[in-house]
């Protein structure tokens, strides 16, 4: 994995360099605003030298520092990638971390936890609709769930969790919400969805099942439940937490597409 993306940035950074000045500008922005590192002795005015140098830091980096290096030259104005590299490296990585096998994929600049196709077009899909209907509260939440669950080397699953039943919690008060007379608003419930389902068409076999799992996020996510104690310290199984955050996401779709479109 570590030569794979090595090799990837490589090629892209080599295709565009017809200054040969961009290996030193990229480990300029890199000593200085990623490694943290005193730049007097690096060798910047020496294109092949700056390359050998920023790949012996590269290759050094444990697996996880190696998707923050490429989140920080995607994303950051102090990199020195130019915009080319950067959609050349968004258009490569993708197939990259597939043929690899790697637990991460790409989106919007972010490496996000990935298990199977559904589960992170899932996850796509819940960011899409909130967007769609201006939810500013489901998307801060949304985002927050899925930026905890990306966290490395080890995911935040409480945080996670919580963020992610606070996200639901927002988009079914919107659902609810567009059930009732104009200028009412629906009460904001956390842990369940019941008040919503009527709103977008659940039927109440599907929504015993959706409260059953919500509730169990709920529990794990620390957030105070009605009748229960939150267990603190529990440890909780990362496969378990990737896989409630997953069905959060799938929820928030299933309840706006159950709603329509907003006007």
């Amino acid at each position: 994995m570590r030569n794979s993306l090595w090799n990837l940035l490589f090629r892209v950074v080599s295709s565009t360099d017809f200054s040969k000045m961009a290996w030193g500008t990229v480990l300029r922005g890199a000593a200085l605003a990623f490694l943290r590192e005193p730049i007097d002795e690096l060798p910047l005015s020496d294109n092949d030298a700056s390359r050998l140098a920023l790949k012996e830091r590269f290759l050094a980096l444990p697996e996880h520092r190696l998707y923050d290096l490429y989140e920080f030259l995607l994303t950051d104005d102090n990199a020195g990638l130019k915009e080319v590299d950067r959609k050349l490296i968004r258009r490569g990585v993708n197939e990259l971390l597939e043929r690899e096998g790697a637990p991460v994929r790409l989106y919007r600049d972010r490496f996000r936890p990935y298990q199977d196709a559904m589960g992170f077009d899932e996850m796509s899909a819940a960011e899409e609709a909130v967007s769609l209907f201006d939810l500013a509260a489901a998307k801060r939440h949304l985002e927050a769930a899925h930026d905890y669950l990306s966290r490395r080397p080890e995911p935040e699953s409480r945080g996670a969790l919580r963020e992610a039943v606070l996200a639901v919690a927002a988009v079914a008060r919107e659902a609810a919400t567009r059930a009732l007379p104009e200028g009412e608003s629906a009460p904001l419930k956390v842990g369940t969805i019941s008040h919503a389902a009527k709103a977008a068409a659940i039927p109440d076999g599907t929504l015993a099942g959706i409260d059953a799992l919500l509730r169990r996020a709920h529990v794990l996510s620390g957030l105070p439940v009605e009748g229960e104690t939150p267990p603190a310290d529990e440890p909780i199984d990362p496969r378990e937490a990737h896989f409630l955050v997953v069905f959060a996401s799938s929820l928030i779709a299933y309840l706006l597409a159950g709603v329509g479109h907003p006007d």
